[in-house]
This record gives structure tokens, C-alpha cells and sequence, in this order.
């Protein structure tokens, strides 16, 4: 792993092309569309989020939008070319009250032949079967970082939380999607996770990163 990020820059995006080409058509890109159904008012603390109701950042606690406009908003953006449309909400997680109306959003959305996206935050018991049953393909939900370093940015809860919504998903027959993320922690400690929410790895740089890099 250490050598492979030691590569120039160049030499990475060749072996990702290399890889990237071995397994999918080179030149498509899938055009995904994100709705906010439900913004502001949300009880986490993470750092980096103007969502957090506790930062005063400007950002309205609305209430869950109505599902006509969710299925207006889904068909704008099949017309324009998407193949996915994704639905989050600024939730530390939903309540099972809360996910009825979600559960409607996805079985519209899906009718429409689009893929369907949830990022929700974290799931209870028997929610990410109730997902699943109504047509939901992924769920999005990242790691944030590394756990090391979790206490440094989000106070509300804990890194093995997130793994645990991680496994209920899986459990349940559904796809984890979440960004990739190589981040620098103290300088020289980086998470390198993948799109399928597995962990590829925790790299602590002896010395200083590649080319200097922070």
C-alpha cells in the first residue's frame, strides 16, 4: 500500500486507468443526481458540517419535502441524463416514523427506472431490510476518517457505529457506496477507503508524505 501511494502522480492515474478499463467501458461515466429531502437541524456534531444545528450556520431545519417533489425532482434529472438518484437527509438517523415517507420516495423514484440512492445516516435493526424491500440499490455512507482520529472531529458518536450501519446494509442484500478518500490526519496518517465502504487501508508515513504533501 506504501509503495503504491509513494508513486508519482502520473503513475497512479495510469494503474487506475489500467484498472478502470480492465472492468468497465473507459470513456462512460454514470451521471448521478442528489435531492436534500430533509436539510438542516441535525443533532451530530461533525466539524465539518454546516448542517449541524448546533454551528448556527444559516442553514434552515426544514421538514422532509413532500414526495411529489421528489418524484418531479427525479424525473428532471432522468431527463437530463441521470441513471441514479440519490435522497439524503440531515439526520443522525432516521426514526422509523421518519422512514415511511422515504420508503414511498424510493418506491416512486425506482418506478421511474432510475437506480435508487439513501444517505440517511446511521440505520436501526430492521430499517435496512425495509430499504431494500422497497427497491433501494445503494446506500451511501461514509467513514469520515480514521479511528484514530474520530474523537478530533465528531463527539456524537462513535466509528464503530458507522461500521455498524455498514453491516446492516450488507446484511439486508444492499450496495454501500461512498466516496473515496485518501485523508492526511496529524500530517502523516492517512484512511484510504473505497466506493464499497471497505477500509483499504491505514497508512502511517514515517517521515513526511509523498512530495511533501499535507
Amino acid at each position: 500500500m506504501e509503495e503504491l501511494l509513494a508513486l508519482p502522480f502520473n503513475d497512479l492515474l495510469y494503474h487506475a486507468q489500467t484498472v478502470h478499463r480492465a472492468h468497465h467501458a473507459p470513456n462512460d461515466v454514470q451521471l448521478s443526481t442528489l435531492l436534500s429531502i430533509k436539510t438542516g437541524g441535525c443533532p451530530e456534531d461533525c466539524a465539518y458540517c454546516p448542517q449541524a444545528a448546533r454551528y448556527h450556520t444559516g442553514v434552515a431545519n426544514e421538514e422532509i419535502v413532500e414526495l411529489p417533489t421528489v418524484v418531479a425532482a427525479a424525473q428532471v434529472a432522468k431527463d437530463a441524463g441521470a441513471s441514479r438518484f440519490c435522497m439524503g437527509a440531515a439526520w443522525r438517523g432516521p426514526k422509523d416514523r421518519d422512514l415511511v415517507p422515504v420508503l414511498e420516495m424510493v418506491r416512486a423514484v425506482k418506478s421511474l427506472g432510475l437506480e435508487t440512492c439513501c444517505t440517511l445516516g446511521m440505520l436501526r435493526d430492521g430499517q435496512a431490510e425495509a430499504l431494500k424491500d422497497a427497491g433501494l440499490d445503494y446506500y451511501n455512507h461514509n467513514l469520515d476518517t480514521a479511528p484514530e482520529f474520530y474523537g478530533e472531529i465528531i463527539t456524537t458518536r462513535e466509528y464503530q457505529d458507522r461500521l455498524d450501519t455498514l453491516e446492516r446494509v450488507r446484511s439486508a442484500g444492499g450496495k454501500v457506496v461512498m466516496a473515496p478518500r485518501a485523508d492526511m490526519l496529524d500530517g502523516n496518517l492517512a484512511v484510504i477507503a473505497d466506493r464499497e465502504g471497505g477500509v483499504l487501508g491505514i497508512v502511517n508515513w514515517v517521515d513526511e508524505p509523498p512530495g511533501g504533501a499535507r
